[in-house]
């Protein structure tokens, strides 16, 4: 297949409604030539080439003609450095230097090693004609990784010099899915990292994480996750494409009704980070409900634009004396050793996790063990079913399906691909947009000859087809067919407002479970695909304006519950 119509595949993939990026205040571009790295065969005793040095970690280099000076900026820190000038200085203060800047034979300035180490707040060597960052510092190291990271597209060497700080299961991944995939789809719309402007750095219960936050060649924010083990490699790597920002707590959250604790479960090697948040005003066990996400690599909020529906949700439950548990998904703690797993599928990806995050709620004391619930949102709502039939140990008793499509995804997709282009007809939107979204539908629907092609199947992949185990095995996925089997109750509950999987899945829902006697159902006004009100139409737009899940919602859930008792 075409490359083109792999990148509407890709596209459509992670489904509709992603937020357009917000570029940082305008500042000066630097100039093609002057962030290119130069090689220095002979440098000073004791000093190093600025530029070179400089970039590799991640700070900018701008040159002054008329001042004969060189700008450095790196975090919060300028250092203005002058030509043949002793005294430089850092945020204004005077610092002076252990010897002059001077020039190489090809015209680049250089400057004393100790004094960039000391006006950058650097612990390292110069090694080699290269930065060698020590191991303590942490923000030096991180930034300097992303840089090098960022450069595996455009160049190959790039890619072996990172393996050096990996784990071995990270570097079992990137020999099948290596850096450079991610960073080709990152370049084209968010651009190269080549900016460091901060770090922070916290611990989840699994990794240590390092987020840098860098300026890219293209003046967009782009923050990347280090995901360190206890011996300091780094096991997983994570670009943040889109950040959820202006998410506002909802008027029900009141502190003092709930209190979370940090917990760890899963499957050796792909341990979970999740919270565990308790009703604080109830005696004895509490029923609890694990909370399962929907497609793409979320948090343990679901954090999408400006709403968090699993935290919501959380907490609206525990209004009602219900427990919850929230976790940060596979795929979001595992990127890269998820994208490079051949036999991956949603079995790895959702189904297991969620039963496992029954079975470690079930074990907690303050639980009650016979009242497990999951609710599953959008594609985690399609794979109740499946988490239902994966239940060996029957922990769960009973289901919320919420905005869960009843058919199957990929035919889902091109419904939505199909409505994108039917919004930008109706709102006269230019025709450059429109046929860019034509070109989405057309390759999506090259893409899905292959996924319904019978003579595929998980023993016998199409070949270079990305995803391909994965979609062999979920293809043709009739969630409200495959529960018509099953015993265990369901509250099924949508939006009528929900661009992404409308109102109809409802009435599918309720079609293919007519016979049973077990199963409630409850239709939203307003509310769009993750349980917003919305007055207007919802096309996805409305995701970056803050909202909530109303409390009604999991007051209806908990009612549902008590009910099964």
């Amino acid at each position: 297949m075409k490359k083109s119509a792999w990148k509407w595949m890709l596209a459509a993939c992670m489904l509709f409604g992603t937020m357009a990026p917000v570029a940082l205040a305008a500042q000066e571009t630097v100039p093609a030539k002057e962030s290119q790295t130069v090689q220095e065969d002979h440098v000073n005793t004791g000093q190093v080439p600025l530029r070179q040095a400089a970039l590799s970690i991640g700070a900018v280099v701008k040159w002054d003609k008329a001042a004969h000076a060189a700008k450095v900026s790196y975090g919060d820190v300028v250092w203005t450095v002058r030509l043949n000038n002793a005294v430089s200085d850092v945020n204004g203060t005077e610092l002076k230097l252990s010897a002059k800047p001077g020039l190489t034979e090809q015209k680049n300035m250089t400057v004393p090693w100790e004094s960039f180490k000391q006006a950058l707040n650097v612990n390292a060597e110069w090694k080699d004609n290269k930065v060698v960052v020590d191991a303590a510092d942490w923000k030096t190291r991180a930034s300097q990784f992303v840089v090098t990271w960022g450069q595996t597209v455009a160049n190959p060497q790039a890619e072996a010099a990172l393996q050096p700080y990996l784990t071995e299961a990270l570097k079992k991944a990137t020999k099948h899915y290596p850096f450079s995939m991610t960073v080709m789809q990152l370049v084209p719309t968010m651009g190269q990292p080549v900016q460091f402007v901060s770090a922070t750095q916290q611990h989840n219960g699994v990794h240590h994480t390092v987020t840098a936050t860098f300026k890219t060649d293209k003046g967009i924010p782009l923050q990347v996750e280090l995901r360190y083990t206890a011996e300091g490699l780094i096991n997983e790597v994570f670009p943040i494409y889109m950040p959820a920002a202006g998410y506002q707590k909802p008027a029900y959250d009141k502190a003092d009704s709930y209190k979370e604790e940090s917990i760890v479960f899963g499957e050796d090697g792909f341990k979970l980070p999740g919270t565990l948040t308790l009703p604080t005003d109830v005696k004895g066990t509490v029923p609890v409900v694990v909370l399962v996400h929907g497609s793409g690599q979320h948090d343990r909020d679901e954090s999408h634009g400006a709403s968090k529906i699993l935290r919501d949700l959380s907490v609206g439950l525990a209004q009602q004396g219900v427990a919850t548990v929230r976790y940060e998904k596979r795929t979001r703690e595992y990127p890269n050793q998820t994208a490079g797993a051949a036999d991956f599928t949603v079995m790895h990806e959702t189904v297991a996790d969620a039963v496992y995050a029954a079975n470690w709620a079930a074990q907690d004391k303050r639980i009650d063990k016979a009242n497990v619930y999951v609710l599953g949102h959008s594609q985690g709502g399609m794979l109740v079913p499946r988490i239902l039939d994966n239940d060996k140990d029957k922990t769960i008793r009973g289901a919320i399906v919420a905005a869960g499509p009843a058919g199957p995804l990929e035919d889902l997709i091109l419904v939505q691909l199909e409505a994108q282009v039917k919004r930008a007809k109706d709102g006269k939107l230019p025709q450059e947009v429109i046929s860019q979204l034509e070109g989405g539908v057309a390759g999506f629907k090259e893409y899905l000859k292959v996924i319904k092609d019978e003579k595929y199947s998980v023993d016998n992949l199409p070949p270079n087809f990305p995803m391909g185990k994965w979609w062999m095995d979920f293809r043709n996925n009739y969630a409200a067919e495959a529960a018509k089997k099953q015993t265990i109750p369901l509250f099924v509950i949508q939006g009528d407002n929900d661009v992404q999987v409308d109102k109809s899945h409802l009435d599918v829902w309720k079609k293919e479970l007519t016979h049973r006697s077990n199963v409630e159902y409850k239709l939203y006004p307003k509310l769009n695909h993750f349980f917003i009100p919305s007055e207007q139409p919802s096309t996805g737009a409305e995701y970056a304006i803050p909202g909530n899940v109303p409390l009604e919602v999991a007051e209806d859930v908990a009612k549902w519950i008590k009910a099964q008792k």
